[in-house]
């Protein structure tokens, strides 16, 4: 097993735009890295600070948040609200050590499934170069501590 095929990449995908292009990508037959996992949500301008902090703090080694353009969300302001998200936890992200690369919005329209594709195959590119998420390597060890502690005590 490589040390890419243990990499996560969350990604984040209003259910009508961004879900449709990776639907999309799908349809056309375009394969893009497994290491995406994609969550469909109401819109990106739902996605919390709290629920991306908590998939870093999980294991994901990098998240996306897939919408509509700017200005043209159904939802009024989802997409420019998810924009302002991303550049405050990209520098929330630097002050705790990890890369702010590892957070990314992306716009996607649900007819452009090859758009998608290639974004999808670039952020994992980035991701595998910038490698696992060092968080992901303390909570594995500190499982670990609490395993040894849980079987001396049996």
């Amino acid at each position: 097993m490589s040390k890419s095929d243990d990499l996560r990449i969350i990604a984040f995908m209003c259910w009508k735009w961004g879900y449709g292009a990776g639907d999309m990508a799908g349809t056309i037959r375009g394969q893009y890295p497994t290491l995406v996992r994609p969550v469909r949500v109401t819109c990106t301008g739902r996605v919390s600070v709290d629920l991306v902090m908590r998939s870093f703090g999980r294991g994901a080694d990098g998240v996306a948040l897939i919408g509509w353009y700017l200005d043209e969300c159904d939802y009024a302001s989802g997409s420019r609200f998810s924009t302002r998200i991303v550049d405050y936890l990209k520098g929330v992200l630097n002050s705790v050590g990890l890369e702010p690369e590892r957070i990314q919005k992306h716009f996607c329209s649900a007819a452009e499934g090859q758009k998608f594709q290639s974004t999808m195959i670039h952020m994992s590119q980035q991701i595998t170069e910038l490698g696992p998420n060092p968080i992901r390597e303390e909570i594995k060890k500190e499982k670990e501590k609490l395993e040894k502690k849980t079987t001396k005590k049996e």
